[in-house]
């Protein structure tokens, strides 16, 4: 009996233990192109169709987003419409099912459904549908209001703070003009009025502190999108264009099938997600 419950108690401790001892992984993204260029350094998918060129590298991860860098080249005789919300990409595995743990080394790269296994890690299925491309437009509105809307709070007049501090001054006048000396009650009931004002004014100034980081941060945020994000834009010929494409984090998958608008139609780009451990 004894034993049975000490290993009731001790099964989450195991568990969080076997969790902390899970290994971690380092994501990375590149074309599945064995020979590649490379733009600034890293290495580039291409595709051209009626004279339009495209040029796709992957930058890095955000939280929820995967970044690539996009650069059109119209060699053609018309104007092309560059539409960011046209890519998307299909995630691939290697394996649908995830196989038993095992015991992995440091800096090899192994498929998704391992490291996911290794993790004790949920294996979602794959989306039904191509994940689209992050539309900036209206986020960059969406963040921009937001931003507002926290500035606003951040430097509106606190009356509640301003009352609670008149009444508290009010109680120190009363206090200094009493012809009879303060009883106790009465000098407990202005430290409580005093104490409770010190207090809403602190909660008041971190919740103003609050809102105003989170006013810069959306800020800043759409300032980032507005100038390094691939927009809708005409491109005229012989012109070239080049801005950041937001796709959907999918981070259990071994390949990306990216799917580029150039020129009249959308091709097909082929990219690896590879799992390596720390």
């Amino acid at each position: 009996m004894f034993v049975r419950y000490a290993c009731r108690l001790l099964a989450p401790l195991l568990a969080v233990a076997t969790l902390g001892c899970a290994p971690s992984y380092l994501l990375g993204v590149q074309p599945a192109q064995p020979d590649t260029l490379f733009v600034s350094g890293e290495p580039a998918a291409e595709a051209a169709v009626d004279s339009v060129a495209l040029r796709l590298n992957f930058l890095g991860y955000e939280p929820e987003y995967l970044v690539f860098n996009a650069e059109y080249y119209n060699d053609s005789r018309r104007p092309v419409d560059i539409m960011p919300t046209a890519f998307a990409y299909a995630p691939l595995r290697e394996a649908e099912v995830v196989p038993p743990t095992q015991r992995i080394r440091h800096g090899e790269r192994v498929p998704a459904a391992v490291a996911a296994a290794t993790q004790h890690l949920p294996w979602p299925g794959l989306p039904p549908a191509p994940l689209a491309a992050l539309d900036p437009e209206p986020q960059i509105v969406q963040l921009q209001d937001g931003a507002s809307h926290e500035a606003r709070k951040a430097s509106r007049t606190d009356w509640v703070g301003i009352a609670l501090f008149a009444v508290a001054l009010g109680t120190d006048i009363a206090s200094s003009t009493r012809r009879r000396p303060e009883t106790y009650d009465q000098a407990q009931t202005r430290a409580v009025i005093h104490n409770a004002a010190w207090a809403y004014q602190a909660v008041s100034t971190a919740n103003r502190a609050r809102h105003a980081a989170t006013a810069e941060a959306l800020a800043q945020r759409a300032q980032v999108l507005s100038e390094y994000a691939l927009r809708r834009v005409v491109l005229q010929p012989g012109q070239r264009v080049r801005g950041y494409v937001y796709l959907p984090r999918f981070d259990h998958a071994d390949g990306l099938q990216i799917l580029a608008p150039v020129g009249q139609r959308q091709v097909a780009l082929s990219f690896v997600q590879s799992h390596r451990r720390r």
